[in-house]
């Protein structure tokens, strides 16, 4: 299966966490990798970069050590070009998502992938299906 890693995936992997719930994400990750072909794209990096920041305070270059050593090597890099803005405008109006996940629900469907690791249930709206613990 063709599968998307939306940034709340990654960040989870980028950031300290309980050990159990870190288990969990660790087990998904690796599940992911060694069952599936794994995408994302640039924005999705970009989330992880500037939650992991604001939110968890990890710094930027940890943050892209981490993008460079345990993401980038394993999960190909998906371009988001104008091609992509009929399925994201139809995202974002007919669907109500956000701009951002109508930019990752519009790679879904562009790259033609089967299905997102995302946290986030308003991917199901769209009939994308979700990956998730």
């Amino acid at each position: 299966m063709k599968v998307f890693v939306d940034a709340s995936l990654l960040i989870y992997l980028n950031v300290p966490m309980p050990e159990d719930q870190a288990q969990l994400i660790d087990s998904l990750w690796r599940d992911l990798l060694s069952e599936h072909e794994v995408f994302t794209n640039l924005l999705v990096l970009d989330e992880v970069i500037y939650v992991s920041k604001k939110k968890y305070y990890v710094e930027q270059e940890e943050t892209l050590d981490f993008i460079d050593h345990i993401v980038l090597p394993h999960v190909e890099l998906l371009s988001i070009g104008a091609e992509l803005y009929p399925f994201f405008r139809l995202y974002i109006t007919e669907f109500g998502l956000k701009p951002s996940d109508a930019l990752h629900a519009a790679t879904v469907k562009r790259y033609r992938l089967d299905a997102i690791a995302s946290e986030d249930r308003d991917f199901d709206k769209v009939g994308i299906k979700r990956v998730w613990l």
